[in-house]
């Protein structure tokens, strides 16, 4: 080793024993003592506790506009909407941003280019963050 390399050596042992015993690095979750929290599909039971009604827009009749309803225990955040058309085709329309419904919350959205007339069915892709699949949805910013 050449002489700055080991003048240097000790600054940076001294600044990643500095950067890892900081608060800094527990904020991060590196050393947290908290379950896991992993984006879970939300089950048939739960899929019952948030209300989705939708509607077309008077001023635009491709417009569908939608009110979804989280009685969850913990927020979620929907994906997007697949759709099932009389014709026999289908799509998928993801929302950008995604939609985030806190608990006991009601937000709204709307998806352009869908017809009343066309629809025959839709649904919603909808996660939230669980410790466990068979557990109840969590808040990941508690």
């Amino acid at each position: 080793m050449s002489r700055s390399e080991i003048k240097t050596w000790p600054a940076w042992l001294i600044m990643t024993v500095g950067v890892l015993g900081s608060p800094f690095s527990h904020a991060m979750g590196w050393f947290s003592s908290q379950p896991v929290l992993h984006q879970t599909e939300l089950t048939p039971s739960e899929l019952k506790n948030v209300a989705i009604q939708s509607g077309w827009s008077n001023d635009d009749p491709s417009l569908m506009m939608f009110e979804v309803k989280n009685q969850l225990s913990g927020p979620i955040f929907c994906l997007g909407a697949n759709f099932e058309f009389k014709d026999g085709k289908k799509r998928s329309q993801a929302f950008d941003p995604k939609l985030y419904i806190p608990s006991n919350s009601v937000r709204r959205t709307a998806i352009k280019g869908i017809e009343k007339k066309d629809i025959k069915t839709f649904g919603f892709s909808c996660l939230c963050m669980k410790t466990k699949p068979t557990e109840p949805c969590k808040n990941a910013f508690n």
